[in-house]
């Protein structure tokens, strides 16, 4: 039984990494700003399997806070396994020039600020016990390979923290530390219900296709990559849902075979 911390864990593929790893029987932490947010999906994660949930609020850009997060899991569990830096934020509806300053300081601090401060915690953490595994959460454009539209910022972040987790290899790579990087692909969460409900019905039926043939949902994903994270053992991968390949048998099967999805209808879109 391992313990794992996945911050930004109270929604989304957060939420759904933390089941994922309850019901495989590890002891997870949670949290998340508000803490009756935590309080809430921590008394239903708890009864999910044979893993134990605890929670505590905690706002990632406050690395006493992230430092609090850690002891609370080892004042709990003794160790910590797995420490997951999730939490962060996106959007798809800005052009740089155009993300209002208020959005675009809460993704750069948010990605950038959050990610550095738990990787800073759970390196020493792990460097004081003798062994650790942290994983950062990817997205967007962070490889530059393909710019996806509007996500200018949100990318840069995701590029920076690409390369943060590049640095984490090389100096722990002699201290029994593994250090990955997760790449969940598009994902139907909370946030992306959010802005949808920013689009016109026009702009809702145009971009519709597309994330028909690219989304997913969390409960797809999440099982694949808690298995893939809890089985890996090579420091510096990248552990990657969407791949160029599946990417090509969905454009296949939808553009044509003409084997459309239809993702939405679950929601009622």
């Amino acid at each position: 039984m391992a313990t794992v911390v996945v911050t930004g864990s109270t929604r989304g593929i957060g939420r759904g990494l933390a089941e994922e790893f309850i019901k495989l029987g590890h002891n997870t932490v949670i949290c998340s700003r508000k803490l009756a947010d935590v309080e809430n999906v921590t008394r239903k994660l708890d009864a999910l399997g044979d893993g134990n949930c605890i929670g505590t609020a905690c706002d990632t850009t406050d690395k006493a806070q992230v430092q609090a997060l850690w002891d609370h899991a080892v004042q709990a569990f003794g160790t910590v396994d797995y420490w997951i830096n999730n939490a962060g934020r996106a959007t798809s509806r800005h052009e740089v020039h155009e993300l209002p300053e208020d959005l675009t300081k809460t993704i750069i601090t948010g990605n950038v600020l959050g990610t550095t401060f738990g990787s800073q915690v759970a390196i020493a953490g792990f460097r004081k016990q003798g062994s650790g595994n942290l994983y950062n959460v990817l997205g967007g454009s962070f490889d530059g390979k393909f710019l996806v539209p509007n996500m200018g910022v949100y990318s840069s972040t995701k590029a920076g923290i690409h390369l943060l987790s590049k640095y984490l290899v090389k100096e722990n790579k002699d201290h029994n530390i593994l250090v990955g990087m997760i790449s969940p692909g598009m994902l139907i969460t909370e946030n992306w219900f959010e802005e949808q409900q920013e689009l016109s019905d026009a702009e809702w039926q145009k971009i519709k296709p597309q994330l028909d043939m690219m989304c997913d949902y969390v409960d797809t994903v999440t099982p694949w990559l808690a298995e893939q994270i809890l089985t890996n053992t090579e420091s510096g991968k990248r552990i990657a849902w969407m791949t160029s390949g599946r990417m090509l048998q969905r454009f296949v099967r939808t553009k044509l075979l003409g084997r459309k999805r239809d993702l939405f209808s679950r929601y009622g879109l």
